[in-house]
């Protein structure tokens, strides 16, 4: 816990950090590139505008690589300008800090590596060169300069252990895809996810699999097998999975409701109906029979030939009062 007041802040023993750095970009990256960040602004703050990139890295013992690599990470979410960059062998380009968030779109950031520090790396880590191998084995093809580095940045920078990218790449294989730039989205996706043994990594494609299964059965039961899914409409699906419990008899009975009352499908309408469903404990056809000739009965007594009226009570009754619309 910080106990200090702010006005405690002496303004000569301190220099400003942009919030988004602390808020947001601490935790993003490598710890080597906020701690070249800071040293680089304050020297800004020093007035020492003359240091070069070569001597950051020897003052704080890091690899000339990493002092390029901070600053392309941070130019990605424009907190730096880079100015005069040719290659990562030309380290001593000029930055300027930037201390608005810009409104365009950020660019994406991948670490830059020189080939002679992956050949090092490879050289005094046996079991890293292992992984390359197998890697190479299971795309069935020698790997580019391209997939060497973006492999290197898996273990590096993705921090994922060599095991667990093997089973990230076999089971991208498995589905017929062989682009090692594919996977690199996925192992940020991992990586943020914590997924660092191969325990979590099968638990997770486990988990994935059943995702794609219950999608699959879905888009049979509602007819659109041949257009992608938009994502909040795999929002909705995973719910009905996830945390709805709804089997496929369940998911057909409000998808045939939906098009009863609305003339068209909608998953927003859908998920209407089997979030009340959820709420009532109504999980499987027999619950929803149980439940519909309850509200029928009921409904029976105040007029017991108006059909067409007990069927709305009913699925007014799932919805929550509301029939006609979401």
């Amino acid at each position: 816990m910080i106990i200090n007041k702010p006005e405690e802040c002496v303004t000569e023993q301190y220099f400003k950090v942009p919030n988004v750095v602390a808020d947001r970009w601490i935790k993003e990256g490598s710890p080597v590139y906020l701690m070249v960040y800071l040293f680089a602004l304050r020297q800004l703050e020093k007035g020492n505008t003359s240091i070069s990139n070569s001597q950051i890295a020897e003052f704080l013992r890091v690899s000339e690589i990493d002092v390029v690599n901070t600053f392309l990470f941070y130019s990605s979410k424009g907190l730096v300008k880079i100015h005069n960059f040719t290659s990562v062998d030309d380290v001593d380009f000029d930055i300027e800090f930037c201390f608005h968030q810009p409104k365009t779109g950020q660019i994406e950031f991948r670490p830059s590596y020189k080939a002679a520090e992956i050949s090092r790396q490879l050289s005094d880590n046996p079991k890293m060169s292992q992984m390359y191998h197998m890697v190479a084995q299971i795309l069935g093809k020698p790997l580019s300069t391209a997939d060497t580095e973006l492999l290197y940045s898996l273990y590096d920078y993705y921090a994922l252990p060599a095991e667990v990218i093997l089973v990230l790449v076999e089971y991208f294989v498995s589905k017929g895809k062989r682009s090692v730039r594919a996977i690199e989205k996925e192992a940020a996706k991992w990586a943020s996810s914590g997924i660092d043994t191969v325990e979590k990594a099968r638990r997770h494609i486990k988990k994935r699999e059943e995702f794609l299964s219950y999608a699959y059965q879905v888009r049979q039961i509602v007819g659109i097998a041949e257009r992608r899914l938009t994502t909040k409409e795999l929002e909705y699906i995973n719910q009905w999975q996830t945390n709805y419990h709804m089997d496929f008899d369940m998911v057909r009975a409000a998808f045939e409701l939906t098009v009863n009352q609305t003339g068209k499908l909608s998953f927003a309408y859908m998920n209407k109906i089997l979030q009340s469903w959820a709420e009532n404990n109504i999980c499987k056809q027999n619950d929803l029979h149980k439940d519909k000739k309850t509200a029928l009965k009921k409904q029976e007594k105040k007029n017991p030939y108006d059909f067409e009226e007990l069927e709305k009570a009913a699925l007014r009754k799932l919805m929550g009062g509301k029939a006609d619309g979401v």
